[in-house]
């Protein structure tokens, strides 16, 4: 049964570990579900094998089980919800391994056949749709479906095996079933069938030369335009504008869309240009809520250098690159007020995620090539705050226990002489506010006579902040938001950076308008949202602002360029040309699909190496600890001892002790082991022996065991082959 029960437990973490090997299917485990999966679940199950009854007393197993359960919820599982799913899950664990094995109930086997099943079925399902997958070869995901197939096959084998009363008759049923345990499920799954567009991954060959610039094409003509619309016929695109100033609306080929964006992003255009260049769509946002934020990176750690930094560990930073399996649901869920639960839908042309804050739920990102470039598409619920600047100005102040647990977001160490700098610019700004609402909106207002100029800069520096305040005055959103936190700390308000994008009415013009428009009569996703709610983000939307946490209302999306002068005209890359792609309907080529004839012998010869070191590293590794524990007294020592001469001699080739044979039954097959036998039951069933005696009596057991080893021993160099590769031994429970 031991053997039985490793080859259980090698297939369950085989499964959940698919994802570390496979790259077109990645999953990154936070710490929730690393202590669950591969911790709690797996050690429950081995505390109801080896230390349940009769190995060890019922209340012995129930209490160390619950020890381990409640050491685990309490490092890995987070709020109640999560210590409550730890605790169905390690007693489901503990009891259905218990059941199956001490008493083979099948109804306890039901329940994970049932779980790797529907492992296995997401795993399948989501290879198809993950863009990773196309750096891999074309036989890759094929081929973990065959391997998945098979490994659910030699789960149920070995869960037959274990429900089977007399499982080890006749002669030589091990023997049988080990081999089609392995063969059996992957020629099966050799021969099955799979439609030949499973997946489909275009290469695509880099040229060596320039290629030349696309043809970008003006959509008014053939959209008929919008009344008072602002695109006039077909003239070159550079200096065009529509209407009132409107920017023009142009359409890219898809085929060429990236390369479209590189050329403008190598050129100076797109994210946070100047005049005369163009902003490329980068998502279609659906959202009740205007504005929305949208949010790719949260920077909460402070560098006396180099400004607010990336904490990478920081779950809100961690979602926005996780490939999800299942719906992913937000653990620490503060009961902030004023906060409405918003549905966002998000259609991209970036595999990157943005949330709006608080994000409560995410959906896996679905891949449809058909409507390249806006390849990914999410919906996520987010608890968007709907406070005012009236719930800002009455908010009471912070206590200690809000000071101590935002701690890291007021920590603020610099230059003593730039900070210096900062405290005499805030000193007046704060002169007349009270309350943290009242001094963050001082702080905004205290920007209104510095300039706004439209773009996205890298540098977050003290230095940089410090320019811009005291010296240009002069800057984009990085300099204002980056500045803003800085003063919000030094004012003692809990303060970070966010970036991302921004969805907003006030950002959408005529040209946006009629893009969502044409984009919406080509994509049917977005049909299914009303277009009042759309939004078309673009390369000029790429924004940063700040956070600060007001009491009762946590953390709050604050626009810190909202009383700054506004662009001067011709600086705002909102005005410049707004292109979209142009999408048709296509299917992407099925191909025929070919069995990866080398792939999967390679493959098979792996599983079979792997299989064959497992058992020949369980055989010695086990006789190892019979030699170790036969040497001790006591009952455990004498049944160890049994368990290591039967195992010896299994090597040697005799036939298997069957389990309702007696010691002394099975000594009249092999007469060798007759002397050992006598002892062996003395120092079992003798009554009043000696410690002395005891001693003797083992010693001679020992020696007994060698010898009947040695009189059964096969000679020369075949006998010592056989005896070293052969597995019959591992067979004794």
């Amino acid at each position: 049964m031991t053997i039985l029960f490793i080859l259980r437990s090698l297939l369950y973490l085989f499964a959940l570990a698919i994802p570390f090997a496979h790259s077109g299917v990645v999953i990154d485990y936070d710490l929730y579900g690393l202590g669950l999966y591969f911790l709690l679940i797996p050690g429950q199950a081995v505390l109801a094998f080896f230390f349940s009854p009769p190995a060890r007393r019922l209340k012995h197993s129930l209490l160390a089980a619950g020890l381990f359960q409640l050491v685990l919820s309490l490092l890995f599982a987070g709020g109640v919800s999560g210590i409550l799913q730890y605790l169905l899950l390690g007693s489901w664990s503990f009891l259905s391994t218990w059941l199956l094995f001490r008493f083979r109930w099948r109804i306890a086997a039901v329940p994970e056949l049932i779980f790797l099943a529907a492992v296995y079925l997401r795993l399948v399902n989501f290879t198809r749709g993950l863009s990773s997958s196309a750096g891999v070869p074309d036989s890759l995901p094929q081929l973990l479906l065959f391997t998945g197939i098979a490994a659910l096959l030699m789960q149920l084998l070995i869960i037959m095996l274990i429900l089977r009363r007399r499982w080890e008759e006749p002669r030589g049923t091990w023997e049988y079933t080990s081999v089609l345990a392995v063969a059996v499920p992957l020629l099966l799954a050799a021969a099955l069938l799979v439609p030949g567009d499973f997946v489909q991954h275009t290469v695509v060959f880099n040229q060596l030369f320039e290629p030349p610039e696309p043809e970008y094409r003006p959509l008014d003509e053939e959209a008929e335009g919008l009344p008072g619309g602002n695109l006039q016929g077909r003239s070159p695109l550079e200096g065009r504008r529509g209407r009132n100033g409107q920017p023009g609306l142009y359409g890219l080929p898809a085929d060429r869309w990236g390369e479209g964006r590189r050329r403008g992003e190598r050129d100076g255009e797109g994210e946070g240009s100047g005049t005369g260049g163009r902003q490329y769509a980068v998502m279609v946002v659906a959202s009740p809520q205007d504005p929305t934020y949208l949010a790719d990176g949260y920077y909460d750690s402070f560098d006396p250098v180099r400004g607010f930094g990336k904490a990478l560990e920081m779950p809100l930073n961690e979602i926005v690159g996780r490939r999800l399996l299942e719906t992913w649901f937000n653990p620490l869920i503060p009961r902030d007020r004023s906060r409405l639960n918003t549905e966002i839908f998000t259609l991209s042309t970036r595999p990157e995620r943005t949330l709006a804050y608080l994000p409560l739920r995410a959906e896996p990102t679905i891949f449809d090539p058909s409507v390249h470039p806006f390849t990914y598409s999410y919906p996520h619920v987010a608890a968007i705050s709907v406070s005012d600047p009236y719930d800002w100005v009455t908010s009471r102040d912070y206590s200690s226990r809000e000071r101590e647990q935002l701690s890291g977001e007021l920590e603020i160490d610099m230059d003593p002489a730039a900070e210096e700098r900062f405290r005499s610019y805030l000193e007046p700004v704060l002169a007349e506010a009270e309350g943290p609402g009242e001094k963050i909106l001082a702080i905004l207002k205290s920007f209104e006579e510095l300039q706004y100029e439209i773009g996205f800069d890298e540098d977050v520096s003290v230095a940089a902040m410090e320019h811009f305040l005291f010296t240009s005055k002069s800057g984009d959103c990085t300099e204002f938001s980056n500045t803003a936190a800085i003063l919000g700390r030094l004012a003692g308000i809990p303060s970070r950076v966010v970036t991302g994008y921004l969805a907003s009415e006030g950002l959408q013009t005529m040209s946006h308008l009629q893009g969502l428009m044409l984009l919406r009569e080509s994509i049917p996703s977005l049909k299914d949202h009303p277009l009042e709610e759309l939004y078309l983000v673009t390369t000029a939307h790429r924004h940063s602002w700040p956070q600060f946490y007001l009491p009762d209302y946590g953390w709050i999306d604050f626009e810190s360029t909202q009383y700054a002068i506004p662009p001067l005209p011709g600086g705002d890359p909102n005005s410049q040309d707004v292109v979209i792609p142009l999408i048709e309907n296509r299917t992407v080529a099925g191909r025929d699909f070919q069995i990866p004839w080398n792939l999967l012998r390679q493959v098979m010869l792996s599983l079979f190496i792997l299989l064959f070191a497992a058992l020949y590293a369980y055989r010695y590794g086990r006789e190892i600890l019979l030699r170790h524990l036969a040497s001790r007294p006591g009952r455990k020592g004498l049944l160890s001892a049994e368990k290591l001469l039967l195992s010896l001699l299994a090597n040697e080739g005799l036939r298997l002790k069957k389990r309702s044979e007696t010691p002394r039954e099975y000594a009249e097959v092999v007469p060798e082991l007759g002397p050992f036998v006598g002892i062996y039951e003395k120092l079992r069933f003798k009554p009043g022996i000696s410690t002395e005696e005891e001693k003797k009596l083992r010693k001679e057991l020992l020696d007994e065991l060698h010898k009947a080893v040695s009189l059964r021993r096969r000679r020369g160099l075949k006998g010592a082959l056989y005896r070293l590769l052969n597995l019959k031994g591992v067979v004794f429970p």
